[in-house]
């Protein structure tokens, strides 16, 4: 990966490298994350069963997390701009490796709603401080393609936690090999390894700022400022080692327009992804009468074209944006087309029986959610301008809230014994999540909407 600039960038010799791995850092912490988060996903009917909860109870378990995570995205994006990605980042990852860890030692229902109620208070500063990182550390250009690479490690981390967990709870049997599964609560005590490995490594190497990593040559940092400054040497020179946060501007955020067509799509969109991390395994094994172990794995299917969806959508927005130089291509064309497209496939696999016709239906579907993906960070990076890990945090806190509703609704429509038409009530919700795109313009900042013509 290349960026586009560097040929002018000769008089300052050849950028270095640290910002691809800041970008690589990011992507792992996503991905473990991820591991982590869904990993009572799959053995939830082994955990149902072992702890005697209903589905309903475990819908709210599965909503606890992000009721958690919901009303904490705040406080951890002002937390993530006080203190920085660094320190920030370091402590919310071993916070969460311990939950994961203490996730294998409950006893009953409360038990468990509590340890998913510290998990969703530790994750809710993993994309805050990643928002604002990506603002510091990459040129405008590639924010697109870094918002889908961040989105792609997201699904990687659920697709590769629902296979292997898959495999892990069935064991390996046949062709002279028979190796026994693991039980759910040593596969919880070995999800919570690789976060904190990955919180020793963060905190050793990375800066909050390109200005104080010694692995950020000059050429680099003008690569990334752009024409932010006149020259790398002038910017390291008149920026200070410690700069003390500006005040946020709450009252502008809350009354601004486009923060809440930001949040809408979120809430929107966040709810129909969740149901593939949460309930779908379930969905799978009632409706569509799959196996344990294949719903692992086929519940992987969906996850992965999110995987590729994301990625690619990263690409088609710094595509558009480069052809056309317009945000509202960009940004919120790309995302109205994705969301109708993921609702039309998901509604079609509601009236199919075949399974894997309706598999590629629903595969399909969250290639387009995945696709939206990379729109939503994008514009709101753009939008937040001084204050991104704020703004990032209230939009994350409002998805996240679509994301806590959703497994109670769909718990109690599956204890009522109403498990395929979920897939209606999902196409509704992607669909809405189009209309909130259709209003927001994601043109000037949160702070200043600007209400230019729509070829802008």
């Amino acid at each position: 990966m290349t960026d586009q600039d560097e040929p002018k960038l000769t008089s300052y010799g050849t950028p270095t490298r640290a910002r691809f791995v800041v970008l690589t850092l990011l992507c792992l912490v996503a991905a473990v994350a991820y591991i982590s988060r869904n990993a009572i996903s799959v053995p939830a009917k082994l955990i149902q069963e072992e702890l005697d909860i209903t589905q309903t109870q475990m819908g709210w378990v599965m909503s606890a997390f992000f009721w958690s995570y919901a009303l904490s995205q705040i406080p951890s994006g002002w937390i993530a701009h006080v203190w920085g990605t660094r320190r920030s980042l370091t402590a919310f990852a071993v916070l969460w490796s311990i939950a994961t860890a203490l996730t294998g030692m409950v006893t009953g229902f409360w038990m468990l709603i509590g340890v998913r109620l510290i998990f969703g208070i530790s994750q809710a500063g993993i994309f805050p401080c990643c928002a604002s990182t990506i603002s510091k550390w990459l040129p405008h250009a590639r924010r697109g393609l870094a918002s889908g690479l961040l989105g792609s490690f997201m699904s990687i981390g659920s697709a590769f936690g629902a296979f292997s967990i898959g495999l892990l709870l069935a064991g390996i049997h046949g062709n002279g090999i028979d190796i026994p599964g693991l039980s759910w609560r040593t596969i919880m005590y070995l999800c919570a390894v690789p976060s904190f490995m990955w919180a020793v490594v963060f905190y050793y190497w990375f800066r909050d700022r390109p200005e104080d990593h010694p692995a950020v040559n000059p050429a680099e940092l003008h690569l990334i400022r752009g024409d932010e400054s006149e020259t790398p040497a002038e910017k390291t020179k008149d920026v200070p080692k410690e700069t003390h946060a500006e005040p946020t501007p709450w009252g502008q955020i809350l009354t601004s327009f486009s923060m809440w067509m930001i949040c809408g799509q979120q809430f929107f969109r966040a709810a129909g992804n969740i149901f593939y991390m949460t309930w779908f395994p379930v969905y799978l094994q009632k409706a569509r009468d799959i196996s344990l172990a294949s719903s692992g794995i086929l519940t992987s299917l969906p996850l992965l074209t999110f995987v590729v969806g994301n990625f690619l959508g990263g690409i088609v927005v710094d595509l558009v944006l480069q052809r056309t130089g317009s945000r509202r291509w960009s940004r919120q064309g790309v995302a109205i087309v994705a969301m109708l497209g993921c609702g039309l496939c998901t509604l079609c696999a509601y009236f199919v029986k075949e399974m894997n016709l309706a598999m590629t239906l629903i595969s399909i579907s969250m290639f387009f959610a995945g696709l939206g993906g990379a729109c939503g960070y994008t514009v709101t990076i753009d939008k937040g301008g001084q204050h991104v890990a704020p703004i990032f945090g209230m939009m994350n806190m409002m998805g996240n809230l679509g994301a806590a509703l959703l497994p109670v609704v769909v718990g109690a429509m599956f204890d009522a014994g109403r498990y395929e038409s979920v897939l209606i009530l999902m196409a509704g919700i992607y669909v809405s999540a189009a209309l909130c795109w259709m209003l927001l313009n994601p043109n000037g900042t949160v702070f200043k909407d600007k209400w230019e013509a729509a070829d802008t």
